[in-house]
This record gives C-alpha cells, sequence and structure tokens, in this order.
C-alpha cells in the first residue's frame, strides 16, 4: 500500500471519525447538562475520553496494519496516535489528551453552536458524516485492512 493511499484512508478512516466522535462528545454533553461551562465539564471530560479511547481499541488491527506499511515519518507518527499496544503512561497520556480535546470540544460546542441546534438535529449530521466518511475508507481499501484475506478461501 502506498503512503498515499494510506493517508488517505486515514483521513477517512480514523482523523474525520475521531473529530465527529469529539463533536458528538461535545453535543451530547451540551445537550444533556444545560449549564455546561461549569465543574460538571470535567466529568462530561473523562467520559468522553474513555469513550474516545474505546473508539480507538475497535481500530487497532487496521492501523497496525497502516503503520506497519507506511514509509514516511511523519505519516507513522500521526498513525502512532491511535496506537495503544504500548506502554502504560503512553497510554495514560494518551487518555488525557482525548480528556483535554472532550473538554475542548465542550467548550466549543457550547459557544459556537445555539442549543436549538444541539438539542436538535446536530447529532444526525455528525452521524452522517462519520458514516459517509467510514463508507469511503471501507471502500477505498476494506482488503488491505481486513483481517481476512483471499488466500484463506476454501
Amino acid at each position: 500500500m502506498s503512503n498515499k493511499k494510506i493517508a488517505v484512508i486515514y483521513l477517512f478512516f480514523f482523523i474525520i471519525p475521531y473529530v465527529v466522535c469529539l463533536g458528538v462528545v461535545g453535543i451530547s454533553y451540551n445537550a444533556l447538562v444545560l449549564h455546561a461551562l461549569t465543574w460538571r465539564v470535567i466529568a462530561g471530560g473523562i467520559v468522553g475520553a474513555f469513550g474516545m479511547f474505546a473508539v480507538k481499541v475497535i481500530a487497532q488491527r487496521p492501523v497496525l496494519i497502516m503503520y506497519r506499511s507506511s514509509t514516511t515519518k511523519a505519516l507513522k507518527n500521526l498513525i502512532n496516535f491511535f496506537i495503544l499496544e504500548r506502554k502504560k503512561t503512553t497510554i495514560g497520556l494518551n487518555l488525557m489528551v482525548d480528556f483535554l480535546l472532550s473538554i475542548a470540544s465542550i467548550y466549543i460546542v457550547a459557544k459556537l453552536i445555539p442549543l436549538s441546534t444541539i438539542i436538535g438535529s446536530a447529532i444526525g449530521w455528525l452521524v452522517l458524516i462519520l458514516i459517509v466518511s467510514l463508507t469511503l475508507a471501507s471502500y477505498l481499501e476494506f482488503e488491505s485492512l481486513s483481517i481476512y484475506s483471499s488466500k484463506s478461501k476454501k
């Protein structure tokens, strides 16, 4: 797999869904808690961090395949953010980054999106973006990232 193809798949399969999931964290929290910008945002950040961590756990196999296939150092460093098979301190730092990004998402959503949109259709638009992004990524290179191969057919 070429570095260009890896970068495109990584964009549609990981970066866009990651940003959309952060948006879901921010919108969900702001839809549930009307006074979002108080100390309760820490609880939202913790829940968001563990939710984001769960998203990363699901994608470990394709991430490792892309990491091993890439030859560009910058691309490897970017992909490395989603790899969780490392030391506990690295996983802890990864959770901390997710926590901070979740809190940032909560604040950004509260400041930029009106409450009527947060409670109304915002989640639906994010889910649509998520589905389109993952569908494009799967279409582009599902065979390379799959644990099943055409060689294993009986």
